[in-house]
């Protein structure tokens, strides 16, 4: 992050991982070509070339190797500037690149209400920060991989567990470093400390969602988080002509309103590695891990199509994350099926 002055700051994109240009490439094979055939004479003892002269073509072909070596190595984990680079200033965030200084995406503005969620999942390097507006859902690809003990702290209180397709689609893309992310969640967090883990969203017809730790808002109806409610997670299969369809879904019931918050099952949650856990590390992690209870549901007859409101797939833990923190919500199991009672052979009715 650069301070540019008192009222305006940018962190950059950088691209991780930049692949080796041609150019690089064919100097390097050059280089150690040339420095393999270069020891090759210096240590060829009937060629006629004088002590000193061999000493020098020697020296000069291992500095050529181990610049090939190290140019490679360093090509590697260099992280160029993409071009591009977040911007805040007295009226808000805006998305600028450099090469086309007229091109400018408005990320949020101050005076409007905007939100913060860290979308996360299992040793990924790579997370998303999701800036919600009652009109728009903006994201920034962020490194969280070499976050500091503050910043992991800071980066767990809005970090969501997400499904790895959302997560590993952006893992080559210009990204804000660990440091810069926490940085600017830091100055969200200075313009206004409730946003973060707020969202804003709408379901398919346009009815706008809130969230944060109080209230749960879904068009006209609201939920008070801080009085008793009701909820549980749970899924559901459902057919549409010859396809069938898995979804995940929240029951919330409060004072005779109820609703079921319904989104698609995300295909893959939890990296097959065998180090995701073990990478998932610090406070961060935990949150992570926490996430996995709320994520299991068990299998119900679909709601009923009148309570059902759509919600975008990646806010779901989003929501049971905070129904989970309510000091007053309870979470309950759904009624058991009922039990036939066995009839005996031979007995009259």
């Amino acid at each position: 992050m650069r301070r540019l002055s008192s009222r305006l700051e940018r962190w950059p994109l950088l691209l991780e991982n930049v692949p080796v240009p041609p150019s690089t490439r064919s100097r390097r094979l050059a280089a150690i070509g040339i420095g393999v055939a270069g020891l090759a004479l210096s240590a060829f003892p009937d060629l006629p070339i004088p002590l000193a002269l061999r000493a020098t073509l020697g020296i000069a072909s291992l500095l050529a190797i181990v610049w090939a070596a190290f140019a490679r190595r360093s090509s590697r984990s260099r992280r160029l500037p993409s071009g591009t680079y977040l911007e805040a200033d007295e009226a808000g965030i805006t998305r600028t690149t450099r090469l086309d200084p007229g091109t400018r995406k408005s990320i949020l503005e101050w005076d409007a209400p905007f939100g913060v969620a860290l979308l996360a999942s299992y040793g990924r390097p790579t997370a998303l920060l999701a800036f919600t507006t009652p009109t728009q859902t903006r994201y920034v690809p962020a490194r969280i991989d070499d976050r500091n003990e503050a910043d992991d702290e800071l980066l767990a209180r809005i970090a969501v567990l997400a499904d790895l397709d959302l997560v590993d689609g952006v893992a080559h893309d210009a990204a804000l470093t660990s440091a810069a992310t926490a940085s600017l969640v830091r100055h969200v967090e200075g313009r206004d400390k409730h946003a973060l883990g707020r969202v804003f969203l709408s379901d398919g017809k346009g009815t706008p969602i809130a969230l944060d730790r109080a209230t749960l808002a879904i068009g006209e109806r609201s939920f008070d988080l801080t009085s008793k409610l009701e909820w549980r997670p749970l899924m559901f299969h459902e057919s549409t002509g010859q396809a069938a369809a898995l979804y995940q879904a929240t029951w919330i019931r409060q004072a005779g309103s109820e609703v079921v918050l319904v989104a698609p099952m995300p295909a893959s949650i939890v990296p097959r590695e065998s180090t995701a856990h073990r990478d998932a590390s610090g406070r961060l992690g935990r949150a992570l891990t926490r996430d996995l209870r709320l994520l299991q549901a068990p299998a119900e007859t679909p709601p009923s199509r009148d309570v059902r409101v759509a919600i975008d797939r990646p806010f779901m833990m989003a929501v049971r994350r905070v129904l989970d923190d309510a000091p007053l919500a309870a979470r309950v199991l759904p009624d058991p099926p009922p039990r036939l009672t066995p009839t005996l052979r031979g007995t009259l009715p």
